[in-house]
């Protein structure tokens, strides 16, 4: 657990682009001890650093109004629908984490799971929805997205993307009718196969739904990212966005694919065995 120190970042607005400054209750909030470990985890802002790009703190700082933890310390995701600074080959500004542990896709021999708990209080007025859990591209191909799980007028669903260039995608429902500020369980793993499972958890009861790694994207590397990635193509003003709560979130212990046998280190050989020495015969 993490205590709630908070940050404020200039550069939207005023001040210096990118710079991260103490605010004026940057000091451990009052019961405001984190529930989400983010020894793992870089924040991406939409705050312009001096390349011109989003800026990003690793590892993750709490930083208003971008992620900021409640009183029950779960972790309150903002992100505006205008006025932020996107990646290079995106149009939607996001506040996001970004997992530091990389996997090649489909092919590790190993479950790698993204799991969550999040409520989603606000999104964009357009209703294009947003983007809450993703494995995303990493190193060579770190602007490239992959899966993509995504809540849009109370839908939830998850993309695959079926081509590293282009936007061909396949899409995978997990539940209709789910209001706002309704706290739900998600999972995405990469079952290090070939296969990818996509899970939801509402009133007790859970869904799990297969799909298969596009052979464009077997053995890439890609990592874990979640936030609030708001999807407006029509933004309505300063207030409008995507914000969500996330109560619970981790990457799982990793575990074998199934069919695959742990592995068990070489019995150390035996040592031959030595003739006694003759009596009255030094060794």
């Amino acid at each position: 657990m993490t205590s709630g120190l908070l940050l404020a970042v200039t550069g939207i607005g005023g001040g210096a682009p990118g710079e991260v400054v103490p605010s004026a209750v940057a000091a451990p909030l009052p019961g405001a001890v984190i529930k989400i470990d983010l020894s793992g985890w870089k924040l991406s802002i939409p705050v312009k650093n001096s390349k011109g790009t989003p800026t990003l703190l690793e590892p993750a700082t709490p930083v208003a109004p971008w992620m900021v933890p409640d009183a029950n310390g779960s972790l309150v995701f903002w992100a505006p629908s205008s006025g932020g600074v996107t990646t290079e080959n995106s149009n939607h500004p996001r506040t996001e984490l970004d997992s530091l542990k990389n996997f090649p896709a489909g092919s590790s021999g190993q479950i790698h799971t993204l799991h969550a708990t999040v409520a989603v209080h606000q999104e964009p007025q357009d209703g294009k929805g947003i983007i809450l859990g993703q494995i995303h591209g990493a190193d060579s191909i770190s602007s490239v997205s992959f899966v993509m799980l995504r809540y849009q007028r109370g839908q939830v669903y998850v993309s695959v993307k079926q081509v590293q260039k282009g936007s061909k995608t396949t899409n995978y429902p997990l539940a209709n009718g789910v209001p706002l500020n309704t706290p739900f369980d998600f999972g995405i793993s990469d079952m290090g196969n070939g296969n990818l499972v996509f899970s939801i958890t509402r009133n007790g009861r859970i869904l799990r739904v297969p799909a298969v790694v596009p052979a464009v994207f077997k053995g890439a590397t890609v990592r874990f990212q979640a936030g609030s990635y708001q999807q407006s193509d029509k933004p309505a003003g300063p207030l409008d966005g995507g914000k969500v709560t996330f109560h619970k979130l981790a990457e799982m212990p990793v575990t074998p694919s199934p069919g695959t046998a742990p592995r068990v280190p070489a019995p150390a050989a035996t040592p031959a065995p030595v003739a006694p020495a003759p009596i009255g015969v030094a060794p």
